[in-house]
């Protein structure tokens, strides 16, 4: 019988519906459900819609969990950077604060594109990522679609672009460009691998 990682991870996204959706399906998953029963996955949606409040409110999650004696092995929080505000600052914050930050340019969507193709292309919009997914890949998509199921069978492709992705970024990240100033960005396969494999990552 699998022994079940002794992690308790928490994973805070802005979104509240498509990589909501999507995380949470890892924990309903039967192949993962066993090694994931301690990964803890919540939703916030801040008042003002800033990054920074999402960083703000995984801190007090921090400080209570502390309290309580029930502390998280790790944090992790979702963004996107569509038009946000404060962004340096929410950024600098995570950071200071030991909370992970999986971090998507233009959105979440791009995670989603990387499944079916390997594209560093600069989207203005997310609808303009939400319109190539559905009219080259995946017809039904929306942000209010659970797309867990048609990309999970894809996944170690979307983690090898993702990577690639990574290093395609490090030049402009190495000549002093801001993460958020980059054209196209993700590292959402850093979380995605501990959770497909959390005896490897975690264990």
């Amino acid at each position: 019988m699998p022994i079940p990682v002794n992690k308790r991870i928490l994973i805070l996204t802005e979104d509240e519906k498509s990589s909501k959706y999507y995380f949470n399906a890892f924990k309903k998953d039967e192949k993962l459900r066993r090694d994931l029963g301690a990964v803890s996955v919540d939703i916030f949606h801040p008042k003002d819609y800033s990054p920074l409040g999402l960083v703000n409110d995984a801190k007090e999650r921090k400080k209570k969990a502390i309290r309580g004696k029930n502390k998280y092995d790790e944090i992790w929080i979702v963004l996107d950077r569509d038009g946000h505000a404060n962004f340096d600052q929410a950024l600098n914050t995570a950071q200071a604060n030991q909370i992970n930050v999986a971090l998507s340019i233009r959105c979440f969507e791009y995670w989603v594109l990387l499944h079916y193709e390997y594209t560093t292309r600069g989207y203005r919009k997310c609808d303009e990522i939400i319109n190539h997914i559905k009219k080259n890949h995946l017809k039904d998509y929306s942000k209010a679609y659970c797309c867990y199921e048609d990309l999970i069978d894809k996944v170690n492709t979307a983690i090898k672009h993702g990577e690639m992705v990574v290093k395609h970024c490090k030049r402009d990240l190495d000549s002093g460009i801001k993460i958020y100033d980059l054209a196209a960005y993700t590292n959402v396969h850093e979380l995605v691998k501990k959770l497909i494999d959390p005896k490897k990552y975690w264990g």
